[in-house]
């Protein structure tokens, strides 16, 4: 006859498996923390001059712009153009419409720039940036080099001023935390001065010059959410080993007598171990699966617990009331805090 011990520490690691296991199905996985339709691809911000010498006194203003109703960075820019004609490429998608002045007709040309983009944007995502290693998480995480507008410039003009606004990269975890916001402004021009308006979150200014290219970086983020992240995220890992190593311990002492306190230690096994290797979990991964992992726990809890392998009739009844409470546990640990 197999040893007790053996034969349980075999019973709890293939529930371990299958708890694990549940993560090969659809409703599991990373890109449910970091939705890709929360979190938007999203384009430098700037200009690129054809003649960037002939530009001086290059003033930028950079401010939030909630007027149209949308959360947008709008740029004030002022410059003057001395030189033969050229033009200048708009960079990124523009939020909201830009007007150049009654004598400047804007074209409409879409292109993918070409330049030592993915040299600054690894630099931003892998030293610059605060939560770079956050961003990271996202699939498409880095800005595009895109352009749609190239706009003539003329030294009979001479002065320039205008706004362009942007939609900025945001950082939101999970349904609706918007942790972090963020946008980069590049020109190949000498910038002449530079500033920002006051911010309603905590926020970091960074420049420098890479490849060529002036780079201004804004981030803008909430400490307090990303706080009160870190800190549930480190309660769920320590109830994770806590409870893993109380089950461990008490197959080890020989201490499984009573199924429903290896039941509460497994129960508590499976609504950390996801979050622990931050894998998120869908609606209906609550509702078909942890159903399943309930009745699961329940009968393997009851197993452990005997000193030989047998069922009874009160293990399948009792299971459903399992399935039923681990549903309704995992509802309100995953589903009712991303409601508010």
């Amino acid at each position: 006859m197999m040893n007790k011990k053996i034969r349980n520490f075999i019973i709890y690691a293939i529930f371990l498996l299958i708890v694990a296991g549940c993560t090969l199905t659809p409703w599991f996985g990373l890109e449910f923390l970091w939705k890709s339709e929360n979190n938007k691809v999203v384009p430098f911000s700037g200009i690129y001059f054809d003649t960037p010498t002939n530009i001086n006194n290059f003033k930028i203003r950079r401010s939030e712009n909630n007027s149209s109703g949308k959360n947008l960075i709008s740029y004030d820019i002022e410059f003057e153009y001395i030189g033969n004609d050229s033009s200048m490429r708009i960079i990124g998608k523009l939020g909201e419409q830009a007007f150049f002045g009654d004598t400047v007709v804007p074209r409409h040309s879409k292109a993918t720039l070409k330049g030592e983009y993915d040299v600054i944007n690894n630099l931003l995502f892998d030293d610059k940036l605060n939560y770079g290693d956050l961003y990271k998480k996202i699939e498409n995480y880095k800005l595009t080099s895109i352009s749609e507008i190239r706009v003539p410039l003329s030294e009979s003009v001479k002065d320039y001023k205008f706004k362009i606004s942007y939609e900025p990269k945001e950082l939101i975890y999970s349904e609706n935390n918007k942790l972090a916001t963020l946008t980069v402004f590049l020109t190949n021009a000498r910038v002449d001065n530079f500033t920002d308006s006051e911010y309603i979150n905590q926020s970091e200014v960074q420049s420098f010059n890479e490849s060529g290219m002036y780079v201004n970086v804004l981030e803008l983020f909430d400490d307090a959410k990303i706080n009160s992240i870190n800190f549930w995220k480190n309660v769920n890992n320590v109830i994770f080993i806590l409870s893993t190593i109380l089950v461990v311990g008490l197959i080890w002492l020989g201490r499984t007598s009573n199924p429903y306190i290896l039941m509460a230690l497994m129960f508590a096994n499976i609504l950390t171990l996801y979050a622990f290797f931050e894998i998120g979990i869908t609606t209906k991964g609550i509702l078909y699966i942890f159903p399943i992992l309930g009745i699961v726990t329940v009968i393997l809890s009851r197993l452990m617990a005997r000193d030989r392998l047998a069922f009874n009739k009160y293990d399948f009844s009792q299971s459903l009331g399992g399935a039923i409470l681990l549903a309704l546990l995992g509802i309100i640990v995953y589903v009712v805090p991303n409601t508010f």
